[in-house]
């Protein structure tokens, strides 16, 4: 039981950092540019985990190996989607940006029966996430009353989300192919790799923040995005693929609009109908399905 219940409890913690984690983002995006935003919470979460390194007496190894893979799945999985998410979301709505980003568990599950040789495509794993998609569907797609503004770069906000995501699904894939390096191993190279490259990217293409301009809000809630959000975060992401593959995995892509809902239901007093007990009943019947070995 304790086995079923770990794995459970890792992904409902996912769903609710990340979910709370673009609430975040928003936030600071009033002081800092999105490239900076990207650089600091990738730096800030490699700090959290060098200090628990440095804690337990252990070292990185200097391999070949692991650091190109630490450099493929940084990009893949944070430099990449962070961007291209972030400015796909300035034209199009939250509510189809979180309907697109349901597609990574479609995506998963077909890169999945690609590239691993462990993991196969079964009836009950498609019937999981049919189900859960079909409930993403209901709880944001006839819940909203977001304006949808057909202006010409509406197909490109909407591209951009898919490339995003299809980059999540991807770097999800290829961490399981590492497994036998430990989590927290492969959380602290592929943050420090993207480090790097989000430092570059944001000196290239972005003004430096005016750092006297900061507030005490938006520092802390800057630390809380890198310390949680990500450096916490990442190494919960590749422990629940570990326990149960990057399918399960992609399942948090449904409970990050379920925690969205919660807020606005006990912060904004949004009302709850039946579509939206009905999806949120889909999504639980989905991730069940994809936990269960067969």
């Amino acid at each position: 039981m304790k086995k079923k219940l770990l794995p459970l409890s890792l992904l409902f913690f996912l769903g609710i950092v990340w979910g709370s984690g673009f609430a975040i983002i928003k936030i600071i995006l009033v002081s800092i540019g999105p490239l900076w935003i990207m650089f600091s919470r990738i730096a800030l979460g490699s700090l959290v985990l060098l200090i628990w390194l440095y804690l337990q007496n252990k070292s990185l190894t200097f391999d070949k190996e692991f650091w190109f893979w630490s450099f493929i799945i940084g990009f893949l999985g944070f430099n990449f989607p962070f961007s291209i998410i972030a400015w796909g979301q300035q034209y199009i709505p939250s509510s189809l940006t979180a309907i697109l980003m349901g597609i990574n568990p479609i995506l998963t599950l077909i890169l999945s029966y690609l590239l691993l040789k462990d993991e196969e495509i079964t009836s009950v794993k498609i019937l999981g996430i049919t189900l859960g998609f079909l409930g993403l569907i209901l709880l944001i797609g006839l819940n909203n009353s977001e304006i949808v503004d057909l202006n010409s770069m509406f197909m490109f906000g909407q591209i951009a989300v898919l490339l995003g995501t299809s980059s999540y699904a991807l770097a999800t894939v290829l961490t399981k192919k590492i497994s036998h390096i430990p989590p927290t191993d492969r959380a602290i190279g592929s943050l420090l790799s993207a480090s790097l490259i989000g430092l570059i990217t944001a000196i290239l293409f972005e003004p430096f923040p005016d750092l006297a301009s900061l507030d005490i809000k938006t520092i802390l809630l800057l630390f809380l995005l890198g310390f949680v959000s990500t450096g916490v975060a990442t190494f919960v992401w590749f422990k629940i693929v570990d326990l149960e593959g990057p399918i399960f995995m992609s399942m948090v892509n449904y409970l990050i609009p379920v925690w969205a809902l919660v807020l606005g239901i006990y912060l904004l007093d949004e009302s709850i109908n039946f579509a939206i007990i009905i999806g949120l009943a889909f999504i639980f019947s989905g991730i069940w399905l994809i936990q269960r070995k067969k």
